[in-house]
């Protein structure tokens, strides 16, 4: 399911950016120092580094399709948030600024992720992807993130994706189809 979330953030980027993927890579490494050495060309880094389920919008609730004296119950799906940092990532800080404000402007016009864009998995996904970027209470301290990257402090930006997981099989049940009233008199008159 997450690298169905990585191909859909990147096909995000690349449609509604759009990005020149000839021209700029796009990665999902870990930014530390031995990766940084090894980047030549403009790259934009989305680097998943949490998951956690999202208790605000938890439901525990069921849903039944009947089919005659059987039926399917699922129960609701797991919402996950899972949680990048982009950064950007050039010879020239004024192109990474650039480039770090187009994925901004783009991502902000998009609270949910668009249909057109979603991969694998998420395409069958119940409910929609939720997008949310730069929320101050997400956001990691830079100082201790980029240094246990080893790696200079860098602008970036935080983007969480709040996705369904189905980690319960569909179970078939029997249903009650029929009532049977039992009725009996009581006792003889008086």
């Amino acid at each position: 399911m997450i690298h169905d979330v990585d191909a859909t953030l990147k096909e995000l980027l690349v449609q509604k950016m759009p990005l020149d993927l000839s021209a700029v890579d796009v990665t999902f490494d870990m930014p530390n120092r031995d990766w940084s050495n090894r980047v030549v060309k403009p790259t934009l880094n989305l680097f998943l580094y949490g998951v956690c389920e999202n208790h605000e919008v938890r439901s525990n609730q069921h849903a039944l399709v009947r089919n005659g004296a059987a039926g399917i119950e699922r129960r609701a799906p797991v919402r996950v948030d899972l949680t990048y940092l982009i950064s950007a990532w050039t010879t020239d800080i004024s192109d990474e600024h650039q480039l770090l404000g187009r994925v901004l402007t783009t991502l902000l016009r998009f609270p949910l992720v668009p249909d057109d864009v979603l991969k694998g998995s998420l395409l069958t996904q119940l409910g929609a992807v939720q997008a949310w970027i730069a929320q101050p209470e997400r956001l990691p301290n830079p100082w201790d993130f980029w240094g246990n990257m080893e790696n200079r402090l860098k602008a970036a930006l935080n983007f969480v994706l709040t996705v369904s997981f189905e980690p319960y099989q569909p179970q078939e049940v029997r249903l009650v189809t029929t009532s049977t009233v039992h009725v009996q008199q009581q006792g003889g008159a008086t």
